[in-house]
């Protein structure tokens, strides 16, 4: 987690560096355990260095185990305070974490790191005021460091400002243009407050993924914004429903029935609209995204069942509408039952999937609300 090399204490304890640079992690660990079971005289920068594995491996009980280890060597070691702050508020210590966090403050007052473990922990105790100040000294300290600013960015979506969120973001971007993360970050925060459309989304995502391909997280949201745009097409296959059902007299309107079958003009005029209409919706949905995505939106179609699903309810909706107003029905019944047939299965699949993303935010509220619930709740037992 230091910016400081531990290799100047042992020739394998840099190869392990090396290792972990590269992110052969595990191969890192092993070496470390190797060469901590070999030497008599245990290296506390070891004992930190194989902390940082098990840190990358998300193992947080052998973080902190690690950690202890090194301090047990060298009370000072600032590396050994970051990783052991680190390990105890993932592991619901978080008091403890604070106490770490600021003994690495104590030792190394000038390096970044030991101010972001401090914010990280006051967050997880609820205390974001001191989070933030902690993350925006931690920025002070390292103006152009992009974890600095990641730091400063968690808190406040904590706080859920949005708005402060976005210009950390861009703050990122002014000295690290390149940085994949701060525009995909950026991207979402766009998103949330409704200032994108999703194809300007997924070109966000897609110029993103170009500077970094292997990032999973990038991935992950081009293959959502990717699904969100297949699910779209649902409102064009409900639009052109309703539109033949009109035309084609399904649902009469006044007093007196109006004659069947409806007159086959307007009936194919519909149907050359709504040709045209798919086809500017596919040219727009599709053949106006960056290759890249392209293939991620073909991609996404083939694998996820809910594009799957998404699709097969666009062209159910769409099969029915040209049933409509292609055949000349002389049975009204028969019309609004093709109506209902093609309407209510993807009516259903839209508001079963909006109620289950409702459900999702609602939840995700609530265990926001939980967290800062409990930590006003110590901070009162604390005063008392």
């Amino acid at each position: 987690m230091s910016d400081t090399p531990y290799g100047g204490g042992h020739p394998t304890v840099a190869r392990a560096e090396a290792l972990l640079s590269v992110g052969r992690t595990e191969d890192a660990r092993d070496l470390l355990f190797s060469y901590l079971n070999e030497v008599s005289n245990k290296d506390a920068d070891a004992y930190a260095l194989t902390a940082s594995c098990f840190f990358r491996l998300r193992k947080w009980q052998a973080v902190l185990v690690m950690a202890e280890a090194a301090l047990q060597l060298n009370p000072d070691h600032t590396d050994g305070h970051v990783f052991r702050s680190e390990a105890l508020w993932r592991l619901g210590r978080a008091d403890e974490a604070v106490t770490a966090a600021r003994e690495a403050i104590r030792i190394s007052p000038y390096h970044q790191t030991p101010y972001q473990s401090l914010s990280a922990a006051l967050r997880a105790t609820g205390d974001l005021d001191g989070a933030l100040a902690a993350a925006n000294e931690s920025v002070h300290v390292s103006p152009d460091s992009v974890n600095a600013h990641f730091a400063r960015y968690a808190v406040l979506r904590e706080m859920a400002d949005n708005a402060g969120a976005q210009q950390v973001m861009r703050d990122v971007l002014s000295f690290a243009p390149e940085d994949a993360d701060a525009r995909a970050v950026l991207a979402g925060l766009k998103d949330e407050a409704r200032e994108l459309r999703l194809p300007e989304l997924v070109r966000e995502y897609s110029a993103a993924l170009g500077s970094d391909p292997t990032n999973a997280f990038i991935t992950a949201k081009l293959e959502d914004v990717a699904l969100r745009l297949v699910r779209r097409t649902r409102w064009v296959a409900l639009l052109c429903l309703v539109y033949a059902a009109v035309t084609s007299r399904a649902f009469p309107t006044g007093d007196d029935p109006v004659s069947l079958p409806a007159p086959l003009g307007p009936r194919m005029w519909f149907f050359f609209l709504m040709c045209v209409g798919w086809g500017l919706c596919v040219w727009r949905t599709y053949f106006t995204l960056p290759k890249g995505a392209q293939l991620t939106l073909l991609s996404v179609v083939r694998r996820a069942f809910a594009a799957k699903l998404a699709v097969l309810h666009s062209l159910w909706g769409t099969l029915c509408a040209v049933l409509l107003v292609t055949v000349p029905w002389t049975d009204r019944g028969y019309e609004q039952a093709l109506v209902w047939i093609g309407g209510v299965p993807v009516v259903l699949a839209m508001w079963y999937g909006a109620a289950q993303r409702r459900n999702e935010r609602d939840a995700a509220e609530k265990a926001k609300e939980k967290r800062l619930k409990a930590a006003r709740e110590r901070e009162s037992e604390a005063a008392r």
